[in-house]
């Protein structure tokens, strides 16, 4: 097989629907835990939205940096997720969260984009608006770094 019709191979079998990527999610407690939903997803662009609960409050009927930062990585690493070849997934090795305003309303959405993918480091962003009534205002946005992973190689107990 020549280098051309492998590289296609790679871009025909990226995580290419919100199946793929909610199956993806699905497996990280905290995604169910926080209770994330997926809004739109397809290769290098994924839009997440999480409602506020206890979890993600503070100070009351607002919600905490953290949470910005929590959701904007989920975003940012799961556009890098969905634009890599199946079996290739991220791990988190720094984020940087950037409050732009109040935090204060019902939701949270993050739009996550790729910036960089390399061979063993990556680097995404999202955006992250504060939901309340019809409105959305930017309240944050994160910047991302990740390691690339090669999940076929990964076994329990072993790293890579």
């Amino acid at each position: 097989m020549t280098a051309k019709e492998t590289a296609a191979e790679d871009v025909a079998a990226i995580l290419t629907t919100e199946g793929d990527i909610a199956s993806l999610l699905r497996g990280m407690p905290f995604f169910i835990a926080l209770q994330v939903e997926i809004v739109s997803a397809e290769p290098g662009s994924v839009t997440l939205e999480a409602p506020l609960t206890p979890a993600f409050e503070a100070p009351p009927g607002a919600f905490a940096a953290s949470s910005v930062g929590a959701l904007g990585d989920m975003a940012a690493m799961t556009s890098i997720s969905s634009a890599l070849p199946r079996g290739a997934a991220m791990s988190t090795m720094d984020f940087t969260v950037k409050m732009l305003g109040l935090s204060q309303g019902s939701r949270l959405r993050a739009v996550g984009r790729v910036l960089q993918t390399g061979k063993t480091t990556c680097v995404g962003a999202a955006d992250v608006f504060v939901l309340d009534g019809g409105a959305a205002t930017l309240c944050g946005t994160v910047l991302a770094t990740g390691r690339r992973l090669d999940l076929s190689v990964l076994a329990p107990g072993r790293r890579q």
